[in-house]
């Protein structure tokens, strides 16, 4: 598998366009490139069954979405049919305009939950907790564990339903519910016990606390940085100065803060069983992601119109920019780098 910073390359590549444009053709494009990554590579790992039960919550999610903004959006020239005023909320003209604005909402919302879903089930989630910086270990360690909450809970719940399969239970209804819920609550509480003992064993949150001076130093120096920051960012939005003194002031703030997490960050020691290796293979998917990430920033700083889908106040057809289709292919080269071929098991 690729490098952990390689696959953050290429998540932050895939997200910009998913939270940029609500075009529908272009996360069209998107989606069929995160499904083909995933069925090169993604079936082959651990946490492969969670990308089904993501798949479903994003068909959910975009359903949800379409619904709501169809019934209580009431903007758009072309009328569907009317509900009755005095229905709240929902009474009034239902539009064609404020269906379609759900319906690319909510694609552009399951867009992101899938990417995140195929990056969830294709990176190594230790290796990626190395990438920590020491000082932050704690908050690594709790993202860690977060991200790998759903996919063990779904492997836990499909192990459970094949070994009551086995003993010849049927799920009938939701009376059936709870000799399924307490076994999965049973599997959560040891595998949090056992993570629990793993770490106690490893010696984590063992480091020497540090002086009080330095812990007060290094408080004053956070408290300085988020301080600074706040105060480019509010002047970036409001000053009459100029942007780029403040994009200075926020800039200065971050070289602060990121030299006092690595000053907090000595006191914690960390050993290493081996190095990470960076191949080949590795560049090229760091290559590709940094030039989509690159061309998608500099669309939205250039021509952020080609990436916009205005539907209001009457819907046409999405455009389609070739260079925006151009600046998504790059994103379909991890399925392809590694020389896996692509397998047909669907979630």
């Amino acid at each position: 598998m690729y490098h952990p910073i390689a696959w953050l390359l290429w998540l932050a590549a895939a997200i910009v366009p998913a939270l940029a444009t609500r075009n529908p053709l272009y996360l069209a494009i998107l989606l069929l490139e995160t499904a083909i990554l995933y069925l090169a590579l993604g079936t082959r790992s651990p946490l492969a069954t969670s990308w089904g039960l993501f798949l479903r919550a994003g068909l959910l999610l975009w359903a949800i979405t379409f619904v709501f903004d169809a019934l209580t959006a009431h903007y758009g020239a072309t009328t569907l049919f009317s509900l009755p005023r005095r229905w709240p909320m929902i009474g009034g003209r239902i539009t064609l305009e404020a269906a379609v604005f759900g319906a690319t909402s909510g694609l552009a919302l399951a867009t992101l939950l899938l990417v995140f879903a195929t990056f969830n089930a294709l990176v190594d989630h230790h290796r990626l907790l190395r990438l920590v910086p020491p000082s932050l270990y704690q908050v690594g360690l709790v993202i860690s564990i977060a991200m790998t909450f759903v996919p063990h809970t779904a492997a836990s719940l499909k192990d459970i339903r094949e070994a009551q399969a086995v003993r010849g239970h049927r799920f009938r209804g939701l009376r059936d519910l709870l000799p399924l819920f307490m076994p999965l609550v049973t599997s959560g509480l040891e595998r949090a016990i056992q993570l629990a003992e793993a770490m106690e064993a490893r010696g984590i949150g063992r480091a020497a606390p540090p002086t009080r001076a330095s812990s007060r130093l290094h408080k004053l120096a956070l408290s300085a940085a988020t301080l600074v920051c706040c105060i480019g960012l509010f002047g970036y939005s409001y000053s009459t100065m100029g942007r780029w003194p403040m994009l200075g002031l926020i800039a200065s703030g971050l070289a602060l803060l990121f030299l006092t997490l690595h000053r907090m960050g000595r006191g914690a020691s960390r050993t290493r069983y081996r190095r990470e290796l960076w191949r080949r293979c590795d560049t090229i998917v760091a290559v590709a992601s940094g030039a989509a990430l690159a061309a998608f920033l500099t669309l939205l700083a250039l021509s952020p119109e080609a990436l916009a889908y205005p539907v209001y106040p009457r819907v046409t057809w999405p455009s389609f920019e070739p260079l925006v289709g151009l600046a998504l292919l790059p994103l379909v080269v991890p399925a392809f780098a590694s020389g896996h071929r692509l397998t047909r098991n669907l979630p």
